[in-house]
């Protein structure tokens, strides 16, 4: 598909310039070319390769790491602590057993 939409694309803009370039004839080559030459354009930005973004986040630890148990406060049911996810700089948990999503917190050193 994508290719196709290359070739037609390469079409409308060889066809753009060369009415563009017909322009002695009269205004109305020129704006053909022209609409000829944005068509082609759009259509290349409409079909360009969409990278998804990657944000990496590393997390310092202070000290020793001590996992301890960690139980949701609604029903109190085992967490997997593994399975944390980053959500506007907090690390959020899910509860498997009522759903219900809290943040991780780190209880001070001292």
């Amino acid at each position: 598909m994508r290719a196709v939409v290359y070739g037609v694309s390469a079409l409308l803009l060889f066809l753009g310039v060369v009415f563009v370039m017909s322009f002695n004839l009269g205004l109305a080559y020129l704006l053909v070319g022209v609409i000829l030459m944005s068509v082609a354009i759009i259509l290349l930005a409409l079909t360009r390769e969409r990278k998804p973004i990657e944000i990496k986040q590393t997390i310092s630890v202070g000290g020793p790491i001590k996992v301890r148990e960690v139980r949701c406060p609604v029903c109190g049911a085992n967490i997997d602590v593994t399975k944390v996810r980053v959500v506007a700089g907090r690390p959020i948990v899910t509860c498997g057993y009522c759903g219900n999503n809290f943040e991780l917190t780190e209880e001070p050193l001292w």
